[in-house]
């Protein structure tokens, strides 16, 4: 027989399983609570599903799909319904869906309800929900009108008329139960127009108890279907309200009703047809309570894959809500018959369950983990959906919505997805082709990606957000490279050696003197660096959140601090800092300790680096921390958006007292603070994997009675290959781990001793000046290694490295430094030192450009206001004067100017210019702006004066703010901004 590693006290699936047969029951019902979340800024929704499901039939309490706190529909804090609608996202940052508003009304004009609205008032004491069932009591319209006021205040409730709302769900249908009062005419509202833009739209009543329809909707999915199929168990006697222009909205009216009335809605993203089958299919019966009892046990049946003893009844009910978020999306997205629609969209048939909504720059970290242990079969039907949409668009997804890319947030994460289940032995797809996928992705011209190519990093000038999308494109490339390595074909070393190579570039933004990555320009480093400060270097993030985003190249992030010691050094500065920040306002980062940020996904494996400069003690702490203090049973118990499963996924695994922190590099699951006295994980093919905790002193049943044939050790980590084979692992009760036996011979198991990296910091050199325009001459530095050059308008000349060197004339700096990477290069520029300015206004810190001197140094910017140029002022007119030097003709004077009004900047309405000969006696003409406040996108103007003509020594501009926010604009009433990047000026 082979030898292998032992493994003690095996639990069998039956045995264990067997106990807490109560629970198993009541893990839907009694152990999930959907609220959590749908306060605060969790962003979830309190309605019901099943796992995976393509229906998540919910109440709607915000219509406008672009306040933030409504991108789930619902929100705690409200007191309004508007309707149920069979679509929502969880917990996202950006709002869609929403789709298919369902609301029953009572009284003889149901068509009054379309023109006074018909969103009624509700009462948390009559809501309740749980996996798979929502239930409320709608007590009419408020006798306010609320759709005149700014805020939602509490109205008292109207006794009278109430209507019962029950709702559950199957996979691709939603049934609603309504309980009308039985002495009023019975209505129902079917409203199109919710939410976002409607295209196109139809409704069909086509029998007393049928009606179809369909909805193309444009709102973060640019391009969404929907098909319905409903069917009423009473039949329809009339129907009115309907919206003749669009289609879009009517009351279907049912007289006085003796019983509830059943609402069955099948839907689907191909054909009204495919929505029927569905219906058909899933939902035969008009049984409410028996598809809710089908519901239940289906959530009793996922949540049950983990069974936990001890603790507390409130973290149970955290914990299994976690799961239970961790187990809503992706969504299914094929119809029964297997039809689906494509991201190209055209219709497709799929020989596997087709998946929609990836949110894969958080889901990456721990969400995908987690499911590749419970749910290795619909893994692969997740990496098969990529491999369609690759094959139909050309690229990986990045962030999939209803069949649209939305290209949202950064980097190629479907890699790490894929390598990551390959490495776990998951198997049942294409490799070949995920490989040819990867390797196109990762060669498009997505924003920075060639400049990342070319150059081995991102420079601030190239693209905005380019520290991290420098460290994740870093961080996908790895995990290519590992995919590729773990598929070795002849013939394709290159392309492992590229991106292994490429996976390294993260070094060329490090500092080692401060020890941050750190924002490039021109070169060099941006000066005026501030770890605190939140820019546009970063994605929802400072310099600190992204300290040590590395987990490709975990050994040499250590060597680059100086060894365990110093990264250890850094993550107690990183947890003990300040948990203010400077900069912009970032509504993601929140739940900070320090400046780690539990709220916002890039923080989320800092607490377990601990582990791997040796301080597990120092990990066990901090996640027991944030487990009791960002995660509570309220419905603002999410300390951020829950963004589609992994602010709960985090909590899951950290409850097993489990990591992964890097996803498809290294398949070990680091240990952290197991929170429970006992949890099981049923794995697939009968085995299951048990964490134990033994009292202090106690005898670990696992410890062998012979150990002559045994080694003992004490393990940091558990690779996933060992956990899906099953065992019991015991912990103490301050839950560090139990010493582990094995047999004699080779292990499997980690020990987190660590080979040293490459020690040395081995960057892009850096072009060191201290400005980008200079009057007489300036010193220059080349720092690290390569060959220098200087070209200026007398030629090309050698420069030295690492020694200061002086230029007198507008120059270009060269460095070649890398065979397979462009030179670094830095552009300097003699300016007329003449001119001089001095402002009376105050630009940001993080849109300062080249500081004081930024509007007269002949520097341009694009059309992205972030890439570093455009110097910002928030909230004030812009008030500068130039100093000429000497008297001169001027022929015409502008600013140029930006304008963005998504991100809250407006062209000047208007800008006065004033010149004069001696500062006293001025004379001035005024430019009025001419470009639409409503003008999407960025775009930039000049904003020239009439010809002057006259003469002047010094220019004075006033640009006057566009004002607050108009009404129409989402931040209505917010503080605005100029953005100018020279002033402009014609002598003769």
């Amino acid at each position: 027989m082979r030898r292998t590693i032992a493994f003690i006290s095996v639990l069998s699936v039956l045995g264990t399983y067997a106990q807490d047969t109560a629970w198993a029951k009541n893990y839907a019902t009694e152990l999930v609570n959907p609220f959590i979340g749908t306060g605060g800024h969790g962003h979830t929704f309190p309605g019901a599903c099943v796992p995976f499901g393509m229906v998540q039939l919910s109440p709607d309490t915000r219509t406008d799909p672009d306040e933030w706190d409504g991108c789930g529909g619902y929100h705690f804090s409200d007191s309004l319904i508007y309707g149920f609608s069979h679509t929502h996202l969880s917990g996202t940052g950006v709002a869609d869906l929403c789709d298919v508003l369902l609301m029953p009304v009572t009284g003889e004009q149901s068509a009054s309800w379309l023109r006074m609205g018909y969103r009624q008032l509700f009462d948390h004491s009559e809501e309740q929900a749980h996996a798979g069932y929502y239930k409320v009591r709608l007590r009419g319209a408020p006798a306010v009108d609320y759709t005149s006021l700014s805020s939602r205040p509490v109205a008292p409730l109207d006794r009278r008329d109430p209507i019962d709302v029950e709702l559950t769900a199957t996979a691709r249908v939603g049934v609603h139960r309504y309980a009308f009062p039985k002495d009023q005419n019975a209505s129902v509202i079917l409203d199109l127009l919710h939410r976002d833009k409607v295209l196109r739209s139809e409704i069909q009543l086509v029998s007393p108890t049928e009606v179809v329809g369909s909805r193309e909707s444009s709102s973060w999915a640019k391009d969404q279907h929907l098909f319905f199929c409903i069917r009423f168990s009473s039949p329809v006697i009339d129907r009115t309200g309907t919206d003749l222009r669009l289609n879009s909205q009517t009351a279907f009216n049912f007289g006085k009703l003796a019983a509830p009335l059943i609402v069955k809605v099948g839907i689907s993203a191909v054909s009204i047809e495919g929505a029927r089958k569905n219906l058909e299919a899933e939902v035969p019966g008009w049984d409410f309570d028996a598809v809710r009892k089908q519901t239940e046990e289906a959530w009793d049946k996922s949540l049950g894959r983990i069974q936990v003893k001890g603790g507390t009844h409130q973290q149970k009910r955290i914990f299994y809500t976690a799961l239970y978020h961790s187990l809503l999306v992706p969504y299914i997205f094929n119809d029964v018959d297997r039809q689906y629609r494509g991201n190209d969209g055209q219709v497709h048939i799929a020989d596997h369950d087709v998946y929609t909504v990836f949110s894969l720059w958080d889901t990456f970290r721990a969400e995908h983990p987690l499911l590749t242990i419970l749910e290795p079969d619909r893994t692969v039907d997740f990496i098969k959906t990529f491999l369609d949409i690759y094959q139909q668009t050309g690229k990986l997804p990045v962030w999939e919505l209803w069949g649209n890319e939305t290209n949202c947030m950064i980097g190629y994460h479907s890699v790490s997805v894929i390598a990551d289940a390959y490495m776990k032995g998951i198997r049942g797809f294409d490799a070949d082709l995920a490989l040819k996928a990867m390797v196109v992705s990762a060669s498009a011209d997505d924003p920075g990606s060639i400049a990342y190519r070319t150059k081995g990093y991102i420079s601030s000038e190239d693209c905005a957000e380019s520290v991290s999308k420098t460290l994740e494109y870093a961080y996908d490339d790895g995990c290519i490279a590992k995919f590729k390595s773990s598929i070795e074909r002849h013939g394709q070393l290159d392309t492992g050696l590229t991106f292994w190579t490429r996976s390294s570039s993260y070094e060329n933004l490090y500092d080692p003197g401060a020890g941050f990555f750190k924002a490039r320009r021109n070169g060099g480093f941006i000066p005026g660096f501030d770890p605190l400060e939140v820019n546009f270097n970063f994605t929802e993030a400072n310099a600190w959140q992204y300290s040590l985003f590395a987990p490709q190249d975990i050994k040499n992030l250590i060597a680059l601090h100086g060894g365990r010691a110093g990264l250890e050094h850094h993550l107690d500065h990183l947890f003990n800092a300040t948990s203010a920040t400077s900069g912009r306002e970032q509504a993601d980062i929140t739940g900070l300790i320090g400046q780690y940020a539990q709220g916002n996904e890039p923080s989320h494996n800092m607490a377990y680096l601990y582990d791997r400069v040796g301080r597990p003690n120092k990990t066990r702490e901090l996640v027991k921390r944030i487990m009791q203090e960002m995660y509570r049973d309220t419905p603002d118990g999410l300390i951020g958006n829950e963004d589609c499963g992994q602010m709960s996924a985090w909590y899951v695994m950290s409850a097993l007292g489990l990591y992964q922190i890097s996803p498809g590099i290294d398949s070990r699951y680091d240990l952290g603070y197991p929170l429970f006295d006992e949890a099981t994980i049923h794995l697939s093919g009968g085995k299951s994997w048990t964490m134990a905790l033994l009292p202090t002193g106690a005898i670990d049943p696992a410890l062998p009675k012979d150990t002559s044939a045994f080694t003992s050790f004490l393990p940091s980590g558990i690779d996933h290959h060992e956990l899906v084979q099953g065992g019991t692992w015991r912990f103490n009760e301050d839950r560090s781990p139990r010493r582990r036996y094995k047999l004699a011979g080779p292990s499997l198991i980690l020990d987190g001793a660590y080979v040293a990296g490459r020690g040395t910091w081995q960057g892009a050199p850096l072009i060191v000046a201290p400005a980008t325009c200079f009057t007489d001459h300036m010193e220059v530095n080349v720092q690290g290694r390569g060959t220098c050059s200087v070209k200026d308008v007398d030629g090309v000349h050698n420069c030295p490295m690492n020694a200061p060197f002086t230029i007198v004339n507008t120059s270009t700096v060269e460095v070649d430094w890398q065979d397979h990477y462009a030179p670094v290069t830095a552009h300097f520029t003699k300016i007329d030192g003449t001119r001089t300015i001095k402002l009376e206004s105050t630009y940001t810190n993080q849109y300062a450009a080249g500081g004081d001197q930024a509007l007269v140094d002949g520097l341009r910017g694009g059309k992205d206001f972030r890439t570093g140029e455009w110097q910002g002022y928030r909230g004030e007119d812009v008030l500068a004067t130039v100093d000429l030097g000497s008297v001169k003709k001027l022929k015409r004077a502008g600013l140029s100017a930006l304008q963005d009004q998504g991100s809250w900047i407006w062209y000047p309405s208007e800008v006065t210019f004033a010149w004069s000969t001696n500062g006293h006696a001025w004379s001035s003409t005024t430019v009025n702006n001419t470009i639409d406040r409503k003008a999407d996108g960025g775009q930039t103007q000049e904003m020239w004066s009439e010809a002057i003509g006259k003469k002047a020594r010094y220019l004075k501009v006033i640009a006057k703010n566009a004002g607050p926010c108009p009404d129409w604009h989402p931040g209505k009433g917010g503080s605005t901004w100029i953005f100018a990047d020279e002033i402009l000026i014609e002598t003769e």
